[in-house]
Parts: structure tokens; C-alpha cells; sequence
């Protein structure tokens, strides 16, 4: 099954910019992850800009220097826009674009938000969340196969159902059609 995850800006600040969840956002979007091919990592041009705001921000308060972030900007503008990062939703918000997503594929997958960014959480509360500074890889590869964290609560019950459903319409459509799907 293929699995949507929607990196918001402090997402992409940790996996370029050394922080607590760096080692967690690189090995997420690595090879070493072995959801990694049924995996793709979207952002939109809302995050983009953010991005960018965001490390000139960093420039101005001496967090990191101007020839550090315009690597930055230029190792993202060359190897992971629109290559690693696909991009999606033009100036829609994290949450429509999310649910543009959701609707597209069917509503058989949900994408999954990938922030650093607990206020962030509760504004997409509907969706499944990964925080890369304070889960665990293990955590990690449980939500990326789809199976419930012990503190997440019963309000999802049914989703095991759609999963299910949803298991059997991949299997049977790409069995018959052997097409792929790109996002």
C-alpha cells in the first residue's frame, strides 16, 4: 500500500538543519527505511515558502550562516524539490491540501502529517501525525504500516476495516490493470 506523508516546514528545517529529530527525518526519508519505496513525501508551496523564509530568518539571527543556508536552498532547489518531495496542493493550507490528497487517492489511504510542530498536530487532528523529535523509529514504522500506537485513543475503530477494504481494492485493481500509481 502506498503511504502519503505531508512534510510541514519544521519537518523539513529538521532534516536539513541539525536538531533533536534530524537523525529521525533522515532516516525516514533514507533508504534505510523499509517503507521507503511505498512511501511519498509531499509538500506544497506554502511549505516552500515557509522554507526559505525560514532559514533567511535563521541568517538573520545567526543560527547559521548565509553560505550554509544558501546551500541549503540550493542542495533542496537541485536534488529534492520536485524530485524526493513531490509538490502538490499550489497555496492550499497544510489541511486542504491533505484532504485534497485524501480525496484523490479515494479516501482509501489517509496521508499521514510529518511536523515537529505540536500546535500543528491540533489543527489536523484528523490525521495520523508522526513527530520526528519524539517518536521512535520503531513508532514510526508501526504508523507507517498502519497499526495503532498503544496512546492512541479508540476514536478510530473502524480504520482497520477501510484498511482492510482498502488492501484488497489495491491488490484486485493493480492485479488486473498493472498500472502503477503516481502522486
Amino acid at each position: 500500500m502506498i503511504r502519503i506523508l505531508f512534510l510541514d516546514t519544521s519537518a523539513l528545517l529538521s532534516f536539513f538543519i541539525s536538531d533533536k529529530g534530524t537523525p529521525t527525518m533522515r532516516w525516514l526519508i533514507s533508504s534505510e527505511n523499509k517503507a521507503h519505496n511505498t512511501t511519498r513525501y509531499v509538500i506544497n508551496n506554502q511549505v516552500i515558502r515557509e522554507f526559505e523564509e525560514s532559514l533567511k530568518i535563521l541568517v538573520e539571527k545567526d543560527d547559521i550562516k548565509k553560505a550554509t543556508a544558501d546551500s541549503i536552498l540550493e542542495l533542496f532547489n537541485t536534488h529534492y524539490k520536485g524530485c524526493k518531495f513531490k509538490i502538490t496542493g499550489k497555496d492550499a493550507s497544510i489541511k486542504e491540501t491533505m484532504d485534497g490528497m485524501y480525496n484523490f487517492m479515494g479516501r482509501l489511504t489517509q496521508p499521514i502529517l510529518v511536523t515537529c510542530n505540536t500546535e500543528q498536530v491540533s489543527y489536523v487532528n484528523e490525521y495520523q501525525t508522526i513527530n520526528p523529535q519524539t517518536q521512535t523509529t520503531v513508532e514510526i514504522e508501526l504508523a507507517l504500516r498502519g497499526k495503532k500506537k498503544p496512546q492512541e485513543d479508540n476514536a478510530r475503530e473502524n480504520t482497520g476495516n477501510e484498511r482492510i477494504n482498502s488492501r484488497y481494492f489495491y491488490r484486485r485493481f493493480f492485479k488486473k490493470s498493472r498500472m502503477t500509481l503516481a502522486v
